[in-house]
């Protein structure tokens, strides 16, 4: 009886031992299958809270700019001693009086991000606060532009390269990012954009930039042409990588601006 119980009890741990190994698989399955799912959706959020962050910004500028044009000019108000006085009385302490100077310049709203998504276990960045948002409507593409191109940065939303100019001023802005796999993440849908389409940029102070697509190119990774600048025009050109999957070239989207 005994000699028979050894071969039961040996077969039950192997079950045990091949269904836990079979839940391991299962759960780790699952887990690859979800974690690109995950980061993308993590991703968006984190882009959406950019844009919220630089639209209050871009609000409280329009508010602070309507406020500045509601200000008029003071009415002059002669005093009683002086009205009957002349011309030189004023000359004489033109030097002495305090002139009240209203300046209508608008501050620049803090670049200080306000995030409340909670941060993963795969070390995402925290800290990345946008410079303006990026709208192609022909691609249905809205993003938040950051400052730099590290790595960690560029995870998260395209940025600007710091050596080229300032976006909307004259010479050229680089503003670089990854073509994700996914459709329509980040700069996924770049290929489709034609020559004519609109490119709209709004930096975080309100402004809103327009720029007309002039140049579509697929070049080399070591050249330099993207990063050229001009002299006596404004432009910008959107990098990335191509083909998708195999990112052997550069794809340029040059742009014009218009206003």
């Amino acid at each position: 009886m005994n000699g028979n119980r050894k071969p039961k009890k040996k077969i039950g741990i192997k079950i045990i031992i091949l269904t836990a190994a079979a839940i391991t698989a299962a759960v780790c399955g699952y887990w690859l299958l979800t974690s690109p799912s995950r980061e993308s959706e993590y991703i968006a959020d984190r882009q959406e809270a950019m844009i919220e962050d630089l639209m209050r910004d871009i609000q409280e500028a329009e508010n602070m700019t309507e406020n500045a044009e509601d200000i008029t000019e003071l009415p002059d108000i002669e005093d009683e001693e002086t009205t009957e006085t002349d011309g030189d009385f004023y000359d004489d302490e033109a030097d002495d009086s305090e002139t009240a100077v209203i300046d209508n310049e608008p501050p620049q709203p803090s670049y200080t991000p306000v995030y409340a998504d909670p941060i993963p276990d795969n070390d995402f960045p925290s800290d990345i606060a946008g410079i303006g948002i990026l709208t192609i409507e022909s691609i249905d593409l809205r993003l938040p532009v950051a400052e730099g191109i590290d790595e960690t940065t560029l995870r998260i939303a395209p940025g600007r390269v710091p050596q080229t100019a300032r976006i909307g001023d004259v010479g050229n802005a680089v503003i670089a990012g990854h073509r994700n796999y996914t459709f329509g993440s980040m700069f996924n849908r770049f290929g489709e954009i034609e020559f004519g389409d609109l490119i709209q940029y709004q930096a975080r102070n309100g402004e809103i930039m327009e720029f007309t697509v002039f140049e579509i190119a697929v070049i080399e990774p070591d050249d330099q042409i993207a990063f050229i600048q001009p002299l006596n025009e404004s432009i910008i050109t959107l990098y990335t990588c191509t083909p998708i999957r195999e990112a052997t070239h550069r794809l340029i989207i040059r742009a014009q601006r218009l206003s």
